[in-house]
């Protein structure tokens, strides 16, 4: 998720094209990122550095960690601590970034400062938005009232993410009573702790969610498409009845049920979420205290 919430400020700032994110996406996956560009990203070394101890590679049989510790650029014990972090998100996307000779990590962290700025985001924030840890992330979208709503919401992106698009968008989220849209599956979980989540979207937005998950091509979205959004929730809404069960027994999962021709979804207080999925621009939705109501 991180990689698409970066790479989308790239397009919308010019250095990149919607081409490249998608080229980079894809590569971000299969990464291996550099130790070299973990210690600048650290502020551990500076990217001159790097690039030297990268030279010095091309003619010495050793890893970039023993040959910046021999020359003393890093410890044993910083070297052991930048391996740990191979695997972040946010640096693998700032390696694929490289790897395609766009941009260094420094001139990626520079463009980042405006990005902070813009977003009013601290540097704490800003600390856990590189994580890629998705609870992490999600706190810096949600309302302050909506924090209720997090192990629902929570769960379901982690759901989408897991079984349709592991690079989708988190674009926004607001609390509010109403929401317009056109077409949308949802399900209500009855109980003390019970809720309401749904996905909706305009025209055939949701098509593509549905080929994903229901294993067959829609080229819009009828009856069938939504029923196959109809078990995606279901699916969603299962795992976040069973995270609750360990607190909280009696609640139960309705049949999904789904609307080709509504105005609008309400409730009396209603979290949407904004994503883009797929390359499509959906909402999930979600209610803690009564139904959704469909209009």
């Amino acid at each position: 998720m991180i990689a698409s919430i970066v790479g989308h400020y790239l397009v919308d700032i010019g250095q990149i094209t919607k081409e490249q994110l998608h080229d980079l996406l894809k590569e971000h996956h299969k990464v291996r990122v550099k130790l070299g560009l973990i210690a600048v990203s650290e502020g551990l070394m500076t990217q001159e550095e790097a690039d030297r101890v990268n030279r010095l590679q091309a003619i010495m049989d050793m890893r970039f960690g023993d040959i910046a510790v021999e020359e003393r650029y890093l410890t044993q014990n910083q070297v052991d601590g930048l391996l740990k972090k191979q695997g972040n998100t946010y640096l693998a996307f700032a390696q694929a970034l490289e790897n395609q000779q766009i941009m260094k990590m420094e001139q990626l962290d520079q463009l980042l400062i405006d990005f902070q700025y813009d977003r009013h985001l601290s540097s704490s924030d800003m600390e856990d938005l590189k994580s890629g840890d998705l609870n992490r992330i999600l706190k810096l979208y949600l309302p302050f009232e909506a924090e209720r709503h997090e192990p629902v919401a929570s769960t379901a992106l982690r759901t989408l993410m897991r079984l349709v698009d592991q690079d989708m968008w988190l674009k926004s989220a607001a609390l509010t009573s109403h929401w317009k849209s056109e077409k949308g599956a949802f399900q209500q979980v009855t109980g003390r702790s019970g809720f309401s989540c749904g996905l909706v979207g305009k025209q055939d937005a949701l098509a593509p969610i549905a080929s994903v998950f229901g294993q067959e091509h829609f080229m819009a979205v009828d009856e069938d498409a939504l029923d196959a959004i109809g078990e995606l929730v279901n699916c969603i809404n299962g795992l976040v009845v069973t995270h609750f069960s360990e607190k909280e027994e009696g609640l139960e999962l309705c049949p999904p049920y789904f609307s080709m021709d509504m105005e609008e979804v309400s409730s009396t207080e209603l979290l949407v979420i904004s994503l883009e999925i797929l390359g499509r621009d959906v909402e999930l939705v979600i209610s803690l205290d009564d139904e959704m109501k469909i209009k």
